[in-house]
């Protein structure tokens, strides 16, 4: 066992004795302290005591002398200095390192996690010996044992499945509620609107600071909201309270996880609180929280739609909505209460200073101009045969006719259920649209018994996402159940009439089944059973087999089905299904457009090869679309304003002098027959003039290569001893001289590229005796 102990190791290239050596210990090939151990030791020890034996099933090694089971949750570190790996489990035998084997396998930052969940565990078991009220410590107690169950198994997560549920606790919160409360109270008013957002924000900040009441059985009030109030004080005091002491709880705001029931029964006790604070902060500020606390208190009472998730309440354009970190701290300058959303603002800021954005640069008003006109002529030219949409693209083209129809009010989408139980008045057109449902799926899936499908579509339990045309019949629909409290939705069955398929209604339907839950239910995961012949429809609305959520939470809930295939679907939070496609393939136009007006380059992006377009265009020309990153290049810079004339200049003075005879017409075959099985691209000044007179050099460096590809022939083809190659070489030098005198501020370019600069010189050297060159002379190298 020595050999996986974690002790202190030694260098020893840098090793110098000392007068320490005396108190080291050699243990195979590693050395410790005897002195006193390491902290490394003492963080495994400690792990050690909570973690499963590798042997066998004892969940945490046992010192001897004696201790209850939960001994280890003391906090005594005392006796590890003394304690060694080998020491015996007074429960297994097993010794100590045999404890530490599991938790080793695990990756540095779930060690940290587990020793966080243990430093939180021993500070609850102290917490149990205290005086705090039964209330209390009956939660903590929940909390402590869901620890240690969590520590024993090595799991290191920061939310625990509770007995209370998992929150948001209610469709909609209490920001929401305050939110849709001052647009009511406030209607078409926006001055009276702004105004109101500082109280609502100060008011959720007071709230979101208050700390519940703890339940007291023996007050006058009913039976009933005392449940509802120990109900509430748990979850609050789990999910907002405890997690600013454990660190290793998730912490979630009290105004964005619960909602109508709590402002029922505590805001007229927050506004006895409030009440005791006159005196100690402004009266003007502590009356408008009071009377808008009362207020919200009495339209919650007497309209129900401000906290309907189904009615949707909209601030005007440029308002922004309320929060608790633009309201005023109440309880500070009250009773000394710490403001836990003043510091959390101050983290949050700090936060997004470190993990923020880096904009490189804004863009100007002209330039964003030029990039939506760009989209715009894009968007507007037409699309080549060979031209394959993207997914966003397919998406939008999917879904066009059924976005069309619901704007123009032929189809809508309602959300509907059987609630004869609780309400033997409901709306008939309501049982209507459930029967033509039922009929819908019984036709559509003749494979699944007819009973059991009337069954769930009128159960109370499952609801129904109807599609109906012309405010008559049911064209399609889903039938879902939901398991807030496991966090997932199954969908039981989904179904289009047979004659109104291929039109987008299926994709549209299921876009808002996702937005119904994302925004009104906080639900992020639906899973359910395909068979063979929708496995297809489920993969283009986002499924996969890939399941994200854990086995636990939905194994035993969800109804299983033979011969069909499990398949579950991840939503994102912020994201509104019904406009994604639209936005995305939007988007993605403006990227491209912006990328091209502005040629941002991305140099770190590498592109595979491109032999496979060749195969695929073998005798043809390759289309420059199909070469992926193309479009990235930069190109090459705009060509000089009076270049033609530069050009006509150039070559005029090129052909009028004596040594252009060589290169004033092409090489006629017939005397040199071998010229053109040798020399592949021919050129000469005639050619070159012939292709200036059509237009064929947009830009100088196309003159240029053709000057190169001239000469570089001569030289190529000819001796150096040779009249062609002298009368070359002087034409050259001319113009070598043309060129760089007309290309002023810019650098000089390369016109001879086949050999360098010294075999050229070398060559120039072997000339006639009659003809001296200088090696130091640089006129042969255009650079």
């Amino acid at each position: 066992m020595a050999g996986t102990l974690p002790i202190l190791a030694i260098d020893q290239t840098n090793f110098r004795p000392n007068h320490y050596c005396c108190d080291l210990f050699v243990t195979g090939m590693k050395v410790t302290s005897k002195e006193e151990d390491s902290t490394e030791d003492r963080k495994w020890k400690k792990l050690a005591l909570y973690s499963r034996c590798a042997s066998c099933n004892c969940d945490g090694w046992k010192r001897g002398g004696g201790g209850n089971a939960d001994s280890a949750y003391d906090g005594d570190d005392a006796w590890m200095r003394d304690t060694p790996f080998n020491s015996a489990c007074r429960r297994c035998n097993h010794s100590l390192g045999k404890h530490m084997e599991n938790v080793q396998k695990k990756k540095d930052r779930e060690v940290r996690s587990l020793l966080s969940l243990i430093t939180d565990a021993e500070s609850m078991h102290r917490r149990l010996k205290g005086d705090d009220n039964p209330e209390v410590l009956q939660v903590v107690l929940m909390l402590l044992n869901m620890y240690k169950k969590a520590i024993s198994a090595g799991r290191c997560k920061k939310f625990f499945e509770s007995p209370f549920g998992s929150p948001p606790f209610e469709p909609l919160s209490i920001t929401k509620i305050v939110c849709n409360f001052v647009v009511v109270k406030n209607e078409g008013k926006r001055r009276e609107i702004e105004t109101e957002i500082e109280t609502a924000s100060t008011f959720l900040r007071a709230l979101n600071d208050w700390s519940i009441p703890v339940p007291n059985t023996l007050e006058g009030s009913g039976r009933e909201d005392s449940l509802e109030h120990r109900i509430l004080f748990a979850r609050w005091l789990l999910f907002c309270s405890l997690p600013r002491e454990y660190k290793s709880l998730q912490r979630f705001q009290l105004i964005n996880t619960f909602g109508r029931k709590l402002l029922l029964l505590f805001v007229p006790r927050l506004i006895n609180d409030l009440q005791r604070c006159r005196g100690a902060i402004d009266e003007t500020l502590l009356d408008s929280v009071v009377e808008f606390a009362s207020g919200l208190l009495a339209a919650l009472l007497e309209n129900d739609s401000i906290s309907d998730p189904l009615t949707t309440y909209a601030l005007p354009e440029g308002i922004s909505i309320p929060s608790a970190k633009r309201g005023h701290s109440i309880w500070n300058a009250c009773n000394g209460h710490l403001s836990e959303t003043a510091s959390e603002c101050s983290e949050e800021s700090g936060r997004s200073k470190r993990e923020g954005l880096t904009v490189l640069d804004d863009i100007d008003d002209e330039t964003v101009e030029r990039i939506v006109a760009r989209t715009e002529l894009k968007a507007k030219m037409p699309k080549g045969i060979t031209y394959k949409m993207d997914a966003f693209e397919m998406d939008v083209a999917r879904s066009e006719i059924s976005r069309r129809e619901e704007s123009m009010g032929i189809i809508s989408f309602h959300v509907i259920s059987n609630r004869m139980e609780l309400d033997p008045y409901q709306s008939r057109v309501k049982l209507s649209w459930l029967l033509q449902l039922q009929h819908l799926f019984s036709a559509q899936l003749p494979r699944m018994p007819k009973e059991y499908i009337t069954r769930l579509v009128f159960d109370y339990r499952h609801k129904n996402l109807v599609v109906v045309k012309k405010r008559r019949s049911v064209i399609g629909g889903i039938c879902f159940r939901q398991f807030a409290a496991q966090g997932f939705c199954e969908i039981v069955f989904c179904a289009i009439t047979a004659n109104e398929q291929v039109k987008g209604y299926g994709t549209h339907m299921m876009n808002h089944l996702k937005d119904y839950h994302v925004g009104t239910c906080h639900i992020y995961h639906f899973l359910t059973y395909a068979d063979e012949f929708a496995i297809g429809y489920f993969k283009k609305q986002g499924f996969s087999e890939n399941i994200t959520i854990e086995r636990e939470k939905y194994h035993g809930f969800i109804k299983d089905y033979e011969s069909a295939t499990l398949m579950g679907c991840q939503l994102h939070p912020k994201i509104i299904y019904t406009d994604f496609a639209i936005e995305g393939k939007m988007l993605k136009e403006l990227f491209e457009s912006a990328v091209k007006e502005r040629q941002i380059p991305d140099d770190s992006r590498k592109y595979g090869g491109i032999e496979h377009i060749f195969e695929e265009h073998r005798g043809s020309v390759v289309p420059p679309s199909e070469v992926a990153g193309l479009e990235h290049f930069p190109g090459c810079p705009s060509p000089s304003e009076d270049y033609e004339m530069k050009i006509r200049s150039i070559l005029n003075k090129l052909k009028s002098d004596k040594s252009a005879w060589p290169f004033l017409k092409p090489v006629d075959p017939e005397e040199v027959k071998e010229y053109y099985d040798y020399i592949l691209y021919p050129t000469d000044l005639k050619t070159i003039t012939e292709r200036f007179k059509h237009k064929y050099y947009v830009h100088e460096r196309l003159f240029i290569a053709d000057i190169r590809r001239m000469f570089n022939n001569c030289f190529k083809f000819n001796a150096v001893d040779t009249l062609y190659y002298k009368a070359g070489y002087d034409l050259c030098i001319i113009a070598h001289a043309l060129i760089n005198s007309r290309r002023t501020g810019k650098n000089p370019v390369w016109i001879h590229g086949n050999l360098t600069a010294e075999e050229f010189t070398d060559n120039i050297c072997n000339w006639s005796k009659t003809f001296v060159w200088k090696r130091n002379r640089n006129c042969i190298i255009w650079r």
